[in-house]
């Protein structure tokens, strides 16, 4: 998939986010790629405080290797949510009920919620395409197309 074809509203996942701060990984050229998206006029970028937050724990954790200090990792969090062109949005008790519903509907448990709080967000603010390498978390959920950008 060509992301330089892509245009409207569209969602980028943390892993995308956290590949764009590895210089050593090899989805790292790709993750920056979509990121410099931000520039092109027919397309809107978009992750939310959820993505930043969930940035954090992965970067210091045992996943990323050598972890990062807490300092870099702060660092490149606010590096990412300060970038002109890439809207942070907030998460909201409407969002919450939202992905409540969507859990209840699709029999959705535990640390899975998560990803229908972002599904939930991006169909409360009309993005139909989200970026991840987790295509399967956004499956069956109508109004958005899951994309993996490193397939």
């Amino acid at each position: 998939m060509s992301v330089k074809a892509l245009s409207g509203r569209v969602f980028v996942d943390t892993n995308v986010l956290i590949y764009a701060t590895l210089a050593g990984d090899p989805r790292h050229s790709r993750s920056r790629e979509i990121l410099e998206l931000r520039h092109n006029a027919g397309v809107e970028l978009f992750v939310s405080v959820q993505n930043l937050a969930e940035m954090y724990p992965n970067l210091t954790g045992p996943k990323s290797q050598p972890p990062d200090s807490p300092a870099v990792a702060r660092e490149k969090i606010a590096s990412i949510s300060r970038l002109r062109g890439l809207t942070v949005l907030p998460i909201t008790l409407e969002c919450v009920r939202r992905a409540l519903d969507l859990c209840l509907e699709a029999g959705v448990t535990r640390q899975r919620y998560f990803d229908r709080q972002l599904a939930a967000l991006m169909l409360l603010e009309d993005i139909p395409v989200v970026l991840t390498e987790n295509v399967a978390d956004f499956s069956g959920i109508d109004g958005i197309t899951a994309i993996n950008p490193f397939a």
